[in-house]
């Protein structure tokens, strides 16, 4: 017998599960067939629930996380833990929210616009805020931001997308130790 199951719907949860997992693992390349596949279902429930695949994308990547938010209890901590308070508290969100970011991530490396939001969303709302609070020289914000940009997107790709051992499973307080000092010499350390 074929045709509707019975009970209530769970066809858009299971797709949002399984794009979840599909987009985590390639981008937005992924196709509906894999997904709609994945989550057991005709590729067709992807346009019934989300219109296409790019609005199925957009459902699955969308951040309820303001990056003000997440760094305000930063700007409060001291000039010699700042680095650490970021890192801490950057690696809390990003690992309740690891699928998404690496969804993120791989489509961004091939997606100018995406990549314009993502430069945005972390640079000017996340690490800026940081620099401008904390850095000894006004003038020296926009380097220290980038450079400090550097770590974060690093860590970011080893940790979620490229999955690089030990840093993947370790534990955030292990990650925070070994990358702070370096966060902190961008954040207020002399620059050369």
């Amino acid at each position: 017998m074929s045709g509707r199951r019975r009970g209530p719907s769970t066809t858009r949860q299971e797709l949002l599960d399984a794009a979840r997992e599909v987009f985590a693992d390639r981008g937005d390349s992924a196709t509906t067939r894999e997904i709609a596949g994945k989550a057991g279902v005709d590729p067709a429930m992807i346009a019934h629930y989300f219109g296409s695949k790019g609005g199925l994308f957009d459902v699955v990547t969308s951040l309820s996380v303001d990056p003000a938010d997440v760094v305000a209890p930063v700007l409060e901590a001291s000039p010699d833990d700042a680095a650490r308070e970021l890192l801490t508290t950057l690696i809390g969100v990003w690992d309740s929210h690891s699928s998404m970011l690496a969804a993120l991530l791989r489509t961004a490396t091939r997606n100018k616009t995406l990549a314009a939001q993502m430069r945005t969303f972390i640079l000017d709302r996340g690490i800026r805020p940081v620099v401008i609070r904390f850095s000894p020289d006004p003038s020296e914000v926009e380097t220290r931001a980038a450079l400090m940009a550097t770590q974060v997107a690093g860590l970011v790709l080893a940790r979620y997308v490229l999955r690089w051992e030990p840093i993947a499973s370790a534990e955030p307080a292990w990650v925070v130790e070994h990358i702070a000092p370096a966060v902190q010499r961008y954040l207020i350390g002399p620059l050369e």
